[in-house]
């Protein structure tokens, strides 16, 4: 059971650090990477972490622009005390919270006051509109996260921000020079279509990425099979990962992922290179989902 995407209450996660290793053990979970968004925050938390049933292995996902829309990059098994990795992973935080306070700013204009009081008190340091949301839902102002977004936050929604998230290529060399491997995450939930994701992983590639998730949770079949076809076709390797945030939702909990199609089986991540070199030498690399 290996699971490369998961989440806290550091970013935007239901559970801390700790509970979510524990549920991981509960569930057989052999190796786990913990991505909270632009954040690093639970790893530090949970070092030194050992356990004789679980590796815990280092892991982030950074918001990145491309054309014109976000694209979320994860990456593993790199230097948790990389300087620069810490520099872009601060800068993007500041851009969290400077959105936050414009959001803010915006709300307070239609009446709806104190979201930074209660922003600052969570115990999350990667804020993100999904915390706003649950502001807006705890308040009475909405009746859902979904229609705070379809009513505030979203595209069409009363409140307008944009981030200038920092570039693909950024991301990718920044997590390569901490000696760590970057993976496109959850590729259908950007609504691209086919060409335009085929030169989304052809880019990828070109900037030194290493792998696309390609079998995640609540994903249909057919379109993970066309997944593992884009990957292959784009010369990357094959990722898995629930994306999990909480226990409520059982359709993402932590190992509920399909295992990864027969064509690219032996293009899983776990076999890379550069993997056995990042892991500890008395740690063997899991060899299936």
């Amino acid at each position: 059971m290996i699971d490369l995407h998961s989440h806290t209450w550091l970013s935007d996660g239901e559970l801390s650090p700790q509970k979510l290793i524990e549920r991981a053990i509960s569930l057989g979970i052999q190796q786990l990477a913990i991505t909270d968004h632009d954040s690093v925050g639970a790893h530090h938390m949970l070092a030194p972490f050992e356990h004789e049933s679980l590796q815990l292995l280092s892991g982030v996902e950074i918001s990145t622009q491309w054309e014109g829309k976000e694209v979320h990059i994860v990456g593993i098994l790199f230097d948790l005390e990389n300087q620069d990795l810490a520099s872009l992973l601060q800068r993007q935080q500041v851009l969290r919270r400077e959105r936050a306070e414009d959001i803010a700013l915006q709300l307070d204009k239609t009446g709806i006051t104190g979201l930074m009081g209660y922003l600052n008190e969570l115990p999350c340091e990667s804020l993100g509109r999904s915390h706003i949301a649950t502001f807006l839902v705890e308040r009475g102002y909405v009746g859902s996260k979904q229609m705070a977004f379809s009513k505030y936050l979203g595209k069409r929604g009363r409140i307008q921000t944009r981030i200038p998230w920092c570039e693909i290529s950024e991301a990718v060399g920044t997590i390569r020079a901490a000696g760590g491997l970057s993976i496109i995450a959850h590729p259908d939930r950007y609504d691209f279509n086919r060409v335009k994701l085929r030169r989304l992983l052809a880019e990828f590639a070109d900037a030194g990425g290493d792998a696309v998730e390609v079998s995640y949770s609540n994903l249909h079949p057919e379109k993970l099979q066309a997944l593992a076809d884009r990957t292959i076709e784009a010369g990357l390797w094959a990722s898995v990962g629930s994306d999990f945030h909480t226990p409520s939702n059982a359709w993402m909990d932590l190992g509920r992922i399909r295992q990864l199609p027969a064509n690219c089986a032996s293009r899983a991540i776990w076999y890379h290179p550069r993997w056995s070199v990042a892991l500890p030498a008395n740690v063997p690399a899991a060899n299936n989902n």
